[in-house]
């Protein structure tokens, strides 16, 4: 797999567990729309990152590598 691919996937890892812990630190401070719309990408960014995890359980390769 490209290095841009793998890349573009830890960048979907990293960036829904931040938007999650930042939904949950600032859950009193944030409008229900914004809290929505965190919550949403934090669901949409970790359903990709699971099927990428599952085509590199199926394909035997490290998902946490860039080669």
């Amino acid at each position: 797999m490209k290095k841009r691919v793998q890349f573009m996937m830890l960048l979907c890892f990293v960036l829904g567990n931040l938007s999650f812990v930042l939904s949950s630190i600032l859950r009193h401070s944030l409008t229900d729309f914004m809290l929505g719309f965190f919550e949403g990408l934090h669901i949409v960014f970790m359903c990709t990152w699971f099927i990428y995890m599952c085509w590199c359980f199926v394909k035997k390769k490290n998902p946490f590598s860039i080669k």
